[in-house]
């Protein structure tokens, strides 16, 4: 077995819409890297591993992952934490790379990304990167609200370094600084890029180059979904006690995209 590099961790709870396309897209990356085509890719030969941590999903989640675990050796931890943080950090804990990639559930990575990320923490000797998000779904709400979020990262500010959809960080940041706050429903990544930004600055980098489209159905799916997101973000800046009291339940039905 293969010395693992990089780590992808994707927490999940009823992402049966859209879960097979975000892996076939990771898969397509390590496949890359590798040399390989994708259709031959086996994982435990390989220096990558890819992690699902599924966190009690009531639909064909784990069926779906199920089916790639047999094809590429992608790995199912089943969790029970409640939290997409406690889920995260499942993963991350049945993971064996130096560095995690954590990318959610429902955002699709560019084909380039294994390659590049190993290049920003193995090359440049980045201990945290926060990867560019475009939408998945067409909009200019959308668009205007990545656009905003990436301007957002240019921010002075710890706290503006946030957004963990897609993000990677090597595996002694994250012992030394994490985990994930599994008791903060939003913002829990906090710990992780607020200590890569205050006491590394030279070694955090918002990557730009790298894009990947994740899905704004947070915002989409309900009424006034984008100012109220937005209000629920500075709140949880201001008011500690912001970080517990969001619940999302909001979830796409099989075959939307």
């Amino acid at each position: 077995m293969s010395e693992r590099r990089l780590s992808f961790v994707i927490p999940a709870r009823n992402e049966e819409a859209l879960i097979g396309e975000t892996l076939e897209a990771i898969l397509a990356s390590v496949a890359r890297a590798c040399g390989v085509a994708p259709a031959s890719l086996w994982l435990p030969d390989t220096p990558f591993d890819v992690v699902v941590a599924d966190d009690r999903s009531d639909d064909a989640t784990a069926n779906i992952v199920g089916e790639f675990a047999d094809a590429a050796g992608v790995q199912l931890v089943p969790c029970v934490g409640g939290t997409c943080a406690a889920a995260r950090n499942a993963g991350a804990a049945a993971s064996s790379g130096h560095v995690l990639c954590f990318v959610d559930a429902d955002t699709i990575v560019p084909e380039n990304a294994a390659e590049r990320i190993l290049h920003l923490h193995e090359g440049e000797g980045r201990c945290l990167v926060l990867y560019r998000l475009v939408s998945r779904e067409p909009g200019i709400r959308a668009w205007l609200w990545w656009t905003f979020w990436g301007l957002a990262r240019h921010l002075p500010l710890a706290r503006a370094k946030s957004m963990p959809a897609f993000m990677s960080c090597d595996r002694e940041h994250f012992d030394r600084y994490g985990p994930f706050r599994e008791s903060w429903a939003i913002a829990e990544e906090w710990p992780l890029t607020s200590a890569a930004y205050r006491y590394h600055h030279q070694r955090f980098l918002y990557e730009r180059r790298l894009t990947a489209r994740t899905s704004s159905r947070r915002m989409e799916l309900q009424p006034f979904g984008y100012l109220r997101t937005f209000l629920k973000w500075v709140s949880v800046v201001l008011f500690p006690w912001a970080r517990i009291s969001l619940t999302d339940r909001i979830r796409h039905q099989a075959g939307d995209r």
